[in-house]
């Protein structure tokens, strides 16, 4: 079965390439073959403002995921392509990774569009439009809102975006934002990290109405595993992950929801899991509650590189 995690933060964990292979966090290689072959998105992250510094730390994050797949040749290699999905789909490795690099915050532009088309060059397949605080593109949930959703510049960057065959990602965006997007968007868009918000309040969460909105589109929304997005006491276990992926299927069916798990860019996880390791844990438990075995395929993967199969 292979797997797909549209949303990761260890590369903001770790100081050398040589780490993502093996560590203590909660994503290593290692740990995400023990599941099966395995596709992850590795978010550039940086919690640093102004703009300028952030975007130092995220181009770090970047040279990190190059050396890594420069050096390491036979561990892990980056999707930029159509066939370099071809060639994981069919390969099905249990011995390398296949990685798709993602930036968390436009910071990463430095305000300049052109960083798009050189980023784009050197892999970037997936722009989180904003974090936890707002930018020169867009507003964020948690920030103070002054463009009232995306700026001159921010509709600019979805439309290039979109012309390069960058996907959108709309996790962190505020409400507007998200319309917005929405609205000017001509290509599937994606919530790599977002929950139900009618299961669990948390502002971060996607309305129903937005969750429909996705899939209408053809996009795909990934479960956050945080466990104060899962549910509002903060006591997830791995049947509140599956709440969510039934809600989403019910709502706008099956195929628009996966995993965006964002480990090691969350404080807490569901009662008993401790990293990647435990996705096959996921798996078990929805077979065990007579998911059908294309279903779980889909879940598990199968969505996500249907998404990407149609944007590369």
């Amino acid at each position: 079965m292979l797997f797909f995690d549209a949303h990761c933060d260890i590369l903001y964990k770790v100081k050398s390439p040589e780490e993502l292979f093996s560590n203590t966090h909660h994503w290593d290689s290692r740990r995400a073959l023990s599941n099966g072959p395995f596709i992850q998105v590795f978010s550039a992250f940086n919690e640093s403002f102004p703009r300028n510094i952030a975007k130092i730390h995220m181009e770090e994050q970047i040279n990190t995921i190059l050396k890594a797949e420069r050096d390491f040749p036979d561990k892990l290699k980056l999707i930029r392509r159509k066939e370099d999905l071809e060639e994981c789909c069919e390969k099905l490795s249990t011995d390398k990774v296949y990685g798709i690099l993602e930036a968390e915050g436009a910071e990463i532009l430095g305000g300049s569009l052109s960083e798009l088309k050189r980023l784009y060059d050197l892999g970037l397949r997936i722009l989180t439009l904003v974090w936890n605080y707002d930018n020169d593109v867009c507003d964020s949930v948690a920030g103070q809102n002054p463009y009232n959703g995306l700026s001159d510049f921010g509709v600019e960057v979805v439309k290039e975006a979109e012309r390069l065959g960058m996907i959108i990602d709309v996790s962190h965006s505020s409400d507007k934002t998200f319309e917005e997007v929405m609205s000017i968007s001509s290509k599937p868009v994606i919530a790599s990290h977002s929950n139900a918000r009618s299961l669990c309040s948390h502002k971060r969460n996607l309305a129903d109405a937005q969750i429909k909105m996705i899939a209408e589109k053809g996009g795909v929304i990934g479960i956050n595993f945080y466990s104060d997005f899962l549910i509002n006491t903060g006591n997830a276990q791995i049947l509140d992950i599956i709440r969510h992926i039934e809600h989403i299927s019910a709502l706008a069916g099956i195929s628009c929801v996966g995993f965006g798990a964002d480990l090691d860019g969350v404080e807490t996880l569901p009662q008993g899991m401790t990293g990647v390791e435990n996705f096959n844990d996921i798996i078990e438990a929805l077979l065990r509650l007579n998911y059908s075995e294309d279903q779980v395929k889909a879940i598990a993967g199968g969505n996500f590189v249907r998404l990407m199969k149609k944007v590369l």
